[in-house]
């Protein structure tokens, strides 16, 4: 069975640079948590990043519990 082409290389390039610098405004702005936190706030280090730790932890588990959701309901309207 021949494989289905559905985008041409100079559209993934624009989808991928369009993500990339999606990814680079957040990478950008989460680099000034940690300093605001502990500076601006007065948290300590380790509570900050402990908050972080939990945050990602909690961002994976939800995740992995949310994808089959979507994909039911998407499927729904196939």
């Amino acid at each position: 069975m021949e494989e289905k082409k559905y985008l041409k290389w100079y559209n993934k390039i624009g989808y991928g640079s369009g993500d990339i610098a999606g990814n680079v405004v957040y990478a950008f702005l989460t680099s000034f948590m940690m300093p605001y936190l502990t500076d601006s706030v007065g948290l300590a280090a380790g509570v900050v990043g402990t908050l972080i730790a939990v945050s990602k932890l909690f961002d994976g588990f939800t995740d992995i519990l949310v994808v089959p959701l979507r994909w039911s309901v998407a499927l729904q309207y196939r």
